[in-house]
């Protein structure tokens, strides 16, 4: 295994997403010791994720969706979140790109989110998160940690292995690493969602109220309740998600709209 470089790993489902997001990424082409790993046909992320950390040659797994590309540099700010957390001697559980914590009113680290903008709060050095959101996962195939192969679908799996890390006393972070997702979010969740959430809820009950990009998750569900007062019937949700689908844009439309936008830049120090 070696220790030197990265692993991407992608569950797929749509070829031309991929193409036209993580394989326009420009970094990837430079990086002659990048390993890439694309999964379909699982039945959850966790199954997809497991498999592909099994098979990984590299010891840092980076764990994206499809429909994420990353911004040239992208890899530089990955190596210096690593060699800070080195510096510091932490020993790290999960890191990704945009996380969550409890008291802030906005996540860690800076994402553009196709259909929301730029949403975030810029960090300057690794944070440490309670969780982190899916687009972006990384971890360390020798920690151990795997994702858990129960948890259905493909929700909050980031959550349940950052409470796994925190279970086996293993921080994660969010780190100052900029990246585009290229999805449209929809106000109305999946049911698919909250059969998620109940697993959740259940497994890491001590660890309640449980904050997450898209909702906490209490005890009395209080904002899970609010949500569902405000949520579509199902066929009203089918037409959105349709709708969303044809609104998607092409990545280097998204790069047009952003290009000079000062309150993405990564202002961050190389680690000497």
């Amino acid at each position: 295994m070696s220790d030197c470089g990265f692993t991407i790993a992608v569950a797929v489902n749509n070829d031309e997403v991929l193409r036209n997001n993580l394989y326009r990424s420009p970094d990837i082409l430079v990086r002659p010791e990048l390993q890439i790993l694309t999964r379909r046909g699982f039945a959850s992320a966790s199954l997809a994720h497991n498999s592909a950390l099994d098979e990984a040659s590299n010891d840092v797994v980076i764990f994206v969706h499809q429909d994420v590309y990353l911004p040239q540099g992208w890899f530089s700010a990955l190596d210096r979140a690593l060699a800070h957390l080195r510096r510091d001697g932490v020993d790290w559980g999960v890191l990704g790109c945009y996380g969550s914590r409890k008291g802030d009113t906005d996540g860690r680290g800076r994402v553009y989110t196709h259909g929301l903008d730029i949403h975030g709060t810029s960090i300057d050095c690794p944070e440490i998160v309670e969780s982190l959101d899916e687009i972006v996962l990384i971890v360390r195939k020798s920690s151990g940690l795997r994702f858990d192969p129960s948890l259905p679908n493909f929700h909050l799996y980031g959550t349940d292995l950052c409470l796994a890390a925190r279970a086996r006393g293993l921080p994660s972070f969010a780190i100052p690493a900029f990246c585009v997702h290229n999805t449209d979010q929809l106000l109305t969740l999946p049911p698919e969602f909250y059969e998620c959430y109940r697993y959740i809820k259940r497994k890491w009950a001590r660890y309640l109220p449980i904050c997450t990009s898209c909702i906490t998750i209490s005890r009395f569900d209080a904002e899970l309740l609010r949500r569902k007062l405000h949520e579509a019937p199902p066929a009203s949700w089918l037409a959105r998600k349709r709708t969303a689908v044809r609104r998607a844009g092409d990545v280097a439309d998204i790069l047009a709209e952003i290009a000079g936008r000062e309150d993405i830049a990564v202002r961050w120090e190389p680690v000497r």
